[in-house]
């Protein structure tokens, strides 16, 4: 039967076969399964031939095109490169652990594969164009780095020869680009395009799979190899784990590691109810003839005299920071907070937590910005862009038929809800009122009252058109704010020509008299939009008879800001069609912008029903078939329309000759009507050369790529953009893991199958200060930092692996005191006492418990290796005068510790519960530990911290002193040790007596018992041992002292509540 199968494997189809199953195959499960049994095959031993073998040589001679130079290839290659994850996957599996002999056998050279992997990581080019294409890159480099990491444990292979370029290579260009950069010497250009450069590094490797193998070939790197441990764990180090000054009192850190939306469109961060300015600075930046006129502003234009007024405080400033980082951020969404400090809304600071209304907002901005553009001799782009003139008309009707007219300004249509459309709120401007009677207007030319029209249209259309919806209102009676949720319809194209001047004129076909001002000949018309449905019930009645073969004015439906909610709690949010041209591969798709997300939508009419329009909707009643009438609290409240066609902005051309017809036409003739041309039909060389270039700017042909943003605003972007790429790539859990991985790396416990004479000799010791240096930046400077999301349940195995480095190593110990010292007694104070973090605080306390348990192993070790033979001594008595390092950089720590009793402790007591924990913890060691700390005063300091200086009050509330039961477990401890000294006392040690005596017998006695009473009330006695035998102790043979204490405990016992009367029974038992 082998036999049979050996003959098989020889034939010529069975290397197509193998291919053709393991990569060209569509379907991943079919490759996963040939790729299992392909490995099962391999394990068949015969006498015919090596299985393993053959299978390595069909794979080494495929011809395939897995090494290209980039993924933008021929599509079937492309196909082929998204599949190869199974044979690079079986590579590995057959070349793992490669002796020498089989390398012969097989005839493959690993250095010169590893060098040509080097050569190929090092020269390919990532796409940056398509998404498609960087996965493709992404399984590339998946594929390669695993099978990288694989030829590193083959026979032969130095790794120090290869793990500079490699460490190198992958660390600044495939995982950490952005660290790289920020870490460099800034270098002075004079090249003002090398300073605009507004690249930002993103790294090679871009997904989870492809990172985690990149972290595999590292960790492969610097097994066994001391030299590549230490250049990875400094550039780590370097990196990312740094102390930083200004952040020592961060904590629960969370930076922002999203990236912006797919659709390529950043939020806005919502301060609290910071919605209404959002949606608006949203709508204002996806117009790009705003936002890119804001940004055109140069740097130096209000440099006057040396300052610079567009600083921090500058509006305008703020607001070129926001568009900028909307345009140019890498991240999800941006916070505008120094946005929010410098507006002044009706010349009041905004609070962002309360809420304001969006379109108060809108003319707040708008406003504000125009008149600093003013002050700066700069055009005031948004009068005009939005701005347009009313046109107040008083026409008189019976007899003189004599016009007045006023002009006023508007940013803005406010138009009632209380009709059902917009189309018939416009009718309200131009169908005007009748004064007759009484109320008949009185005529300055006829010298009499006339029956009048006073109406108002408007003359001057603006290039976009913000139509706010009077939603909200105010009760008086019942003074509470209202909102109307009516429903109210308005069309994706709206016509605006039936509400202008000249179109109301026409179609009425009024005459112009030659004494009434004419001025609007001279004003043109700026706008177009699409037409909309010509129904009569929206026309005046004036107009019904007109023929609809009339000119319009079409404005295109581009923004609309809805409000959700009550009138005074609610949301905003927008959607918003992207006009862009310049910035955008998605021009005319619909957006929903909802603070810090943005996603695209479909703009039906149904959505447009359902989600702006408001009113009321049915709903069907689970219980039974009935249904109940709801509101649609949602509704639109602001709409931006965009004029369609540009051409009509334009003046009317004056007349070229006599040759064209000479039309007896009305002085007000309606601008642009006279050369209106059917674009169906005809098209101009300026028009047809004005599309090409607008063709030729989109395919990128002649466009001068120039940086938009000013710099500051770039400058600001980019260093932005820099710190959230080096949070996104060390601020996740896989980055987490691999640094566990590397600082566990020396307790690896590797079966080596050859004599790896090549490799270096690592030296034990010296790996394992390698790996603490790592582990504790990396946990102090970085993980107890982070939020508890990232921190997760993976503290206790870094308490672990730091107790088993400490164990292990003498100097990992001096590396964690030195780590420590360099801020004095500052890096104990802000872990023990003032970081907020409960879990935090505590696993610092086990790190320190266990450097003083292994400080403590390694002195007694030193002390017994230099012990003669013939001392008598106690080891514990002769370790406390060791002079060696080890044992003076731990007294430094407590001392340092006891130090903080003196003030900080006070200050932070609701946090010291882990700080007197480790202090118990010390005592516990051996009784030189109590010693020195009798040296440092400390009971005296803890008596002091416990009663305070008033000898009548008590210092802590009873909530506090319900943790203080440790605090007595070490005053006791120390009490008792001194107390049970046999020894003669010296100097110092009857000063101590004689402080202990006074707190006692002294003066102090009675407050001092009085608090022990209330820590039996307050404190479980099973957490009191040592205080109940350091008062029995006390009061055995001493009458004087035995009174006292029962006299207190009976008066505690008439003043305890009824709970605590039996820990007080229990106390006086024992005393008795």
């Amino acid at each position: 039967m082998l036999f049979f199968f050996s003959t098989f494997l020889i034939q010529p189809f069975f290397a197509d076969f193998i291919l053709e199953i393991l990569i060209s195959t569509s379907s991943r499960e079919v490759r996963q399964c040939a790729l299992r049994n392909i490995i099962r095959l391999c394990k068949i031993e015969t006498l015919a031939c090596d299985i393993r073998a053959v299978i390595h040589q069909i794979l080494i001679k495929a011809r395939l095109p897995l090494w290209p130079s980039s993924a933008t290839t021929r599509s079937s290659n492309q196909k082929l490169l998204s599949q190869s994850i199974e044979y690079f996957d079986l590579r590995c599996q057959l070349t793992e652990n490669l002796t020498k002999q089989m390398q012969t056998t097989l005839n493959i050279n690993s250095k010169q594969i590893l060098t040509n992997e080097f050569n190929w990581l090092s020269s390919y080019t990532v796409s940056t164009t398509s998404n498609e294409l960087r996965t493709i890159d992404n399984i590339l480099f998946m594929g390669h780095l695993r099978f990288i990491r694989t030829l590193l444990t083959c026979e032969n292979i130095n790794k120090i020869e290869f793990g500079i370029d490699f460490i190198r290579l992958i660390i600044d260009q495939f995982l950490f680009p952005a660290s790289k950069r920020m870490s460099s010497p800034i270098v002075q250009t004079n090249n003002e395009n090398d300073s605009l450069d507004d690249s930002v590094p993103e790294p090679k490797c871009s997904t989870s799979e492809s990172r985690l193998a990149a972290y595999d070939v590292l960790v492969e790197l610097v097994r066994n190899c001391r030299t590549n441990l230490r250049l990875v764990i400094d550039d780590l180090i370097n990196l990312h784990h740094r102390p930083i000054l200004e952040k020592q009192t961060e904590w629960e850190f969370m930076p922002q590691v999203n990236p912006r939306a797919h659709c390529g469109l950043v939020g806005l961060y919502n301060g609290g109810a910071t919605c209404y300015m959002n949606s608006i600075l949203q709508q204002l930046y996806m117009l790009p003839q705003i936002s890119e006129h804001i940004l055109s502003v140069p740097d130096d234009l209000d440099n006057t005299n040396g300052t610079n007024k567009t600083g921090d405080s500058s509006l305008f400033y703020q607001l070129q920071q926001v568009f900028g980082h909307l345009m140019e951020s890498k991240m999800q969404y941006y916070s505008p907070e120094s946005l929010w400090k410098v507006f002044r809304l009706w010349g009041q600071e905004i609070n962002i937590r309360e809420q304001q209304d969006a379109f108060d907002f809108f003319t707040a901005m708008t406003d504000q910005i125009d008149e600093y553009l003013k002050t700066m001799k700069q055009e005031e782009i948004f009068h005009k862009q939005f701005e347009g003139i009313f046109c107040n008309q008083m026409i008189c009707t019976n007899g003189c038929r004599h016009r007045y007219e006023g002009e006023e300004r508007f940013m803005a249509l406010n138009v009632a809800v209380k009709v059902d459309s917009l189309n018939e709120s416009l009718n309200q401007f131009v169908k005007g009122e009748v004064l007759d009677g009484n109320n008949a207007y009185f005529c300055a030319k006829c010298q009499e009252k006339r029956t009048t029209i006073k109406r108002l249209c408007i003359k001057k259309l603006p290039p976009l058109l913000c139509i706010q919806m009077k939603r909200f209102g105010f009760d008086w009676e019942n003074n509470r704010a209202l909102k109307f949720d009516d429903y109210f319809k308005f069309p994706l194209v709206l016509n605006m020509e039936p509400y202008t001047l000249d179109g109301v004129n026409k179609r009425e076909s009024f005459v112009a008299y030659d004494d009434i001002t004419d001025s609007t000949n001279n004003d043109s018309l700026i706008n177009n939009a699409t037409t909309t449905t010509n129904d009569s019930k929206f026309v005046p009645r004036s107009l019904n008879n007109v023929s609809s073969n009339m000119p319009t004015i079409n404005y295109e439906l581009i923004g609309i800001v809805i409000h959700s909610g009550q009138a005074n709690a609610g949301h905003y949010y927008s959607f918003i069609k992207d006009i862009r041209r310049r910035h955008s591969n998605h021009t005319n798709q619909w957006y929903r912008f909802n603070d810090t997300s943005v996603e695209e939508i479909q703009l039906t009419e149904q959505m447009l029903e359902e989600e702006c329009f408001g009113g009321t909707f049915r709903v069907q009643k689970d219980n039974n078939n009935s249904s109940e009438e709801r509101t649609r609290f949602w509704n639109a409240y602001m709409l931006i329309y965009q004029c369609i066609e540009p051409s009509k902005l334009l003046p009317p051309p004056p007349p070229v000759s006599s040759s064209s017809p000479n039309t007896n036409r009305s002085s007000r003739h309606i601008p642009g009507t006279a050369v209106r041309i059917n674009r169906t039909n005809q098209r101009d060389s300026l028009s047809q050369l004005a599309d090409l270039v607008v063709r030729s700017e989109n395919s990128d042909l002649f466009r001068i790529e120039k940086p938009l943003i000013p710099s500051h605003v770039l400058s600001c972007v980019k260093d932005e953009n820099l710190e959230f790429l080096k949070n996104r790539d060390t601020y996740c859990d896989d980055y987490f893991q691999f640094i566990y991985k590397l600082s566990k790396i020396c307790f690896d416990d590797i079966n080596i199958p050859y004599d790896m004479e090549i490799i270096e000799n690592d030296n034990d010791e010296t790996s394992y200060e390698l790996c603490t240096k790592l582990a504790l930046n990396f946990l102090l400077n970085t993980h107890l930092r982070t939020h508890r999301r990232l921190r997760k349940d993976n503290s206790q195995q870094w308490i672990q692996l730091l107790g088993r480095l400490f164990t292990k190593n003498s100097t990992s110990c001096i590396i964690f005191y030195d780590l420590l010292f360099e801020k004095n007694d500052y890096g104990l104070k802000l872990y023990l006492l003032d970081c907020p973090i409960d879990d935090i605080r505590y696993i610092f306390e086990q790190i320190c418990e266990n450097i003083l348990q292994a400080t403590y192993s390694h002195v007694l070790e030193k002390h017994e290796q230099i012990q003669e033979t013939n001392i008598n001594d106690n080891h514990e008595t002769l370790i406390i005068n060791i002079d060696n390092k080890l044992l003076l950089l731990m007294k430094k720590f407590i001392e340092q510790l006891i130090n903080l009793l003196d003030k900080y402790v006070v200050e932070q007591v609701k946090h010291s519960q882990g700080y007197f924990q480790l202090i118990y913890y010390y005592i516990k060691i051996n009784k030189n530990s109590i010693d020195y700390l009798l040296q440092l005063n400390t009971f005296t300091r803890l008596i002091n911290f416990l009663l305070g200086e008033n000898i009548d009050t008590r210092r802590w509330n009873s909530g506090q002193a319900k943790e203080f039961g440790i605090i007595h477990e070490i005053i006791s401890t120390l009490a008792l040790a001194c107390n049970l000294n046999k020894n003669i006392f010296n100097e110092q040690d009857i000063q101590l007596k004689n402080q202990m005596e006074m707190y006692f017998y002294g003066k102090w006695s009675n407050r001092y018992l009085k608090e022990i009473c209330y820590a039996f009330q307050e404190i479980s006695p099973s957490q009191l041992t040592c205080t109940v035998q350091l008062m029995e102790i006390l009061a055995l043979n001493n009458q004087t002292f035995s009174e006292q204490l029962i006299r207190i405990i009976l008066h505690s016992i008439t003043q305890a509540h009824t709970n605590d009367l039996k820990s007080l029974f229990k106390f006086l038992s024992y005393i008795l």
